[in-house]
């Protein structure tokens, strides 16, 4: 398999960083990093998507339309600053930072600023 075919095979698999370590030398198991883990999870979205459920389909289309738009906003100041997408789960993000200045950018990962929260959060008001 080529270097583009195995890229293409592993990315919607592995982390975009995990891909470029293994362009940059493939051979290479263990890897030694100085950096900042972000997790970031999404406050109050059990609570969300409960009062949403009561809507039936248009309630999940919203509970999706949310996420959507969350996940975008966190992964965009995420990737602004430098940082790299390690997992999804459920409503969080793992995030990886490096680089000088990595605690300062990571933390900045963290919970978005309350008018961010609250633009997210007026799509959900009943």
């Amino acid at each position: 398999m080529t270097e583009t075919g195995t890229r293409a095979t592993l990315t919607p698999y592995v982390p975009r960083l995990v891909v470029e370590w293994l362009r940059d030398d493939p051979d290479l198991r263990v890897r030694s990093l100085d950096g900042t883990l972000a997790f970031v999870d999404i406050s109050g979205f059990t609570a969300m998507s409960e009062a949403l459920s009561s809507r039936g389909k248009a309630g999940a289309e919203e509970v999706t339309d949310v996420m959507n738009a969350t996940f975008a906003r966190l992964l965009e100041v995420a990737y602004g600053d430098g940082g790299t997408l390690l997992k999804f789960g459920g409503d969080a993000l793992l995030l990886f930072f490096s680089g000088e200045t990595h605690p300062a950018r990571g933390t900045k990962a963290g919970p978005p600023n309350s008018r961010n929260r609250r633009k997210a959060s007026s799509r959900v008001a009943t």
